[in-house]
């Protein structure tokens, strides 16, 4: 999987489903949230062929290895 998200460019739209975890840290005395997130599928959006309904020609599926 990593190798096809290195693939990706910025602004790429993609589905990334996985879990979300929370962090908070502290930097100058100031209380910072952020989010990181374990992957377990990221879709690309093929934005160019409109009206097909096929996951196939919509999106490109990446599965987790196990």
């Amino acid at each position: 999987m990593a190798k096809f998200a290195a693939t990706l460019k910025a602004g790429t739209p993609v589905i990334v489903e996985g879990k979300i975890k929370p962090e908070t840290y502290t930097a100058d005395g100031v209380e910072h949230k952020t989010f990181s997130i374990k992957a377990d599928y990221i879709r690309k959006i093929d934005y160019s062929a409109p009206g097909e309904a096929s996951e196939s020609k919509a999106a490109k599926v990446v599965k987790k290895a196990k």
